[in-house]
């Protein structure tokens, strides 16, 4: 099986990636659980804020920061969550990735 130049770039990019998921998917974990670890935190600043500013007053200036941590919270939560399920389900590698990268060496091996 021949392949055009542009295949062969990216049959050496999924290899690529292939490689750099034994490491990486240590980061993406850690990342996940530092994303939920400030999501909590953030979390508990927004409690804090909101049970202050309902014993005395809102202003402005305490509903711009309310805003700003609970989107601060928001992106820390699905970012973290995005991290840990990609880790929980591709732990072991992709398996379509994996799949078609061993029929390409079989395939290369025949020929």
């Amino acid at each position: 099986m021949n392949f055009t130049p542009q295949e062969t770039k990216m049959i050496e990019r999924l290899r690529k990636y292939e490689r750099q998921w034994r490491w990486a998917r240590w980061s993406v974990l850690v990342m996940g659980i530092l994303s939920a670890g400030l999501c909590i935190v953030f979390g508990f600043i927004l409690r804090w804020l909101i049970v202050e500013s309902q014993a005395g007053h809102f202003d402005g200036q305490t509903v711009f920061f309310i805003l700003l941590i609970w989107t601060k919270c928001c992106f820390y939560l699905f970012f973290g969550t995005w991290c840990l399920a990609t880790v929980c389900f591709k732990w072991h590698g992709d398996v379509n990735r994996m799949l078609l990268l061993r029929l390409l060496d079989a395939q290369q091996r025949v020929t």
